[in-house]
């Protein structure tokens, strides 16, 4: 794997302008970095070009590296996907970013000018879609939350605020249902989706500004965990005093099973995730492996994406319209009763889930 990289002066934009949020040179930098680059000269670099940031721990040096080091090379002022240097310095040999052969949905752009810059902020706005979202999240949630990230990227407010912005959301849905009851379900389902929303853009500005920390990690696993088991429970709480027995009975078992689910999903976060708050860092029995084929790899999306938070939130919303609240908290007591059982199961016959490597994403 490749270690160094340089990036040369004349530049072929300009490193100080502002992309989403940061200069640059410094997403150069801290693209590099997360790239695994440990080194990085400036070649040509004017005086005082070097950036200062806590974020960065690579070397930075003035001048041209030896003749014979591996390096990874490109011009300042590039603005590119961060797969890009990643994957070229895994394959271990001498690269110039501008010339290699790039891969679907990758790109190398020339921030020389605003419609550069503008084409390089939607870009790397694309670049935030993940394969790994669900089905709500692919065409709703995530569209909504980047139109929001876009207006937020250049602000002050930090993934961790924004964490905290989502959550409030959150229990202004739960207040709002436990303190009016069932004509509260339709204005508690509307919030609890908006949260649902901006709990995309904590993970997206994260991301975008290399705003990347274990705390975030905790603070949005929790924060969500505590919003899904609270509303599950207003809602709940709201369908008895209406006069159901049935949603006491699922309340009842859907929380107990869920508090079970949490406290063996934090154990392994802590024990096999390396202390990591992203649960992609542990491999629990039946999440997809990305092996299946035929029939079965359609199961098991569609067994994952009606498992998926962004779905039985979401499923709130329709089933308040429709006077059907009762079929929504089955729906996520049936998904919270398969949680708390598998992971226990996990943990009581297998010792507990496979570490996965511990994310490098925030979220």
């Amino acid at each position: 794997m490749i270690r160094r990289a340089v990036l040369t002066w004349p530049a072929a934009g300009d490193p100080g302008a502002v992309v989403a949020g940061l200069p640059v040179l410094l997403r150069q930098l801290l693209s590099l970095q997360e790239a695994g680059i440990a080194e990085v000269w400036l070649d040509g670099a004017p005086e005082g070009a070097v950036p200062v940031d806590p974020r960065l721990t690579l070397r930075v040096r003035s001048g041209s590296p030896p003749a014979d080091l591996a390096v990874l090379r490109a011009r300042a002022g590039l603005v590119w996907h961060p797969e890009v240097p990643r994957r070229l310095a895994q394959r271990g040999e001498s690269a110039d970013l501008e010339r290699a052969a790039l891969e679907p949905g990758e790109f190398v752009i020339a921030a020389g000018d605003a419609a550069g810059r503008r084409e390089a902020e939607r870009r790397l706005s694309a670049s935030l879609l993940k394969p790994s979202d669900g089905i709500v999240s692919r065409l709703l949630n995530r569209r909504l939350s980047l139109a929001v990230t876009r207006l937020l990227v250049s602000t002050r407010l930090t993934p961790n605020g924004m964490t905290l912005v989502a959550t409030a959301f959150g229990l202004a849905a739960i207040t709002a249902v436990l303190a009016g009851g069932r004509p509260w379900f339709l204005a508690g389902a509307v919030l609890l989706n908006l949260q649902s929303v901006l709990d995309g853009c904590d993970g997206e500005l994260s991301r975008l500004k290399y705003l990347r920390s274990r705390l975030g990690e905790w603070l949005d696993q929790v924060a969500d965990d505590v919003i899904n088991l609270g509303y599950f429970v207003a809602v709940g709480v709201g369908l008895h005093r209406a006069g159901s027995t049935a949603a006491a009975w699922i309340t009842g078992i859907g929380a107990a099973s869920h508090l079970v689910y949490q406290a063996a999903l934090y154990t392994a976060l802590l024990t096999r995730g390396g202390g990591s708050g992203s649960v992609t860092s542990v491999r629990w029995w039946g999440q997809q492996t990305g092996r299946e084929t035929g029939g079965r790899r359609r199961l098991a999306r569609v067994l994952d994406s009606a498992g998926r938070r962004d779905f039985f939130v979401f499923l709130y919303l329709p089933a308040a319209l429709a006077g059907l609240d009762l079929v929504a908290l089955a729906w996520s007591g049936v998904i919270f009763l398969v949680s708390g059982v598998t992971t226990a199961a996990q943990w009581l016959l297998a010792g507990g889930p496979e570490p996965a490597g511990v994310s490098t994403s925030r979220r």
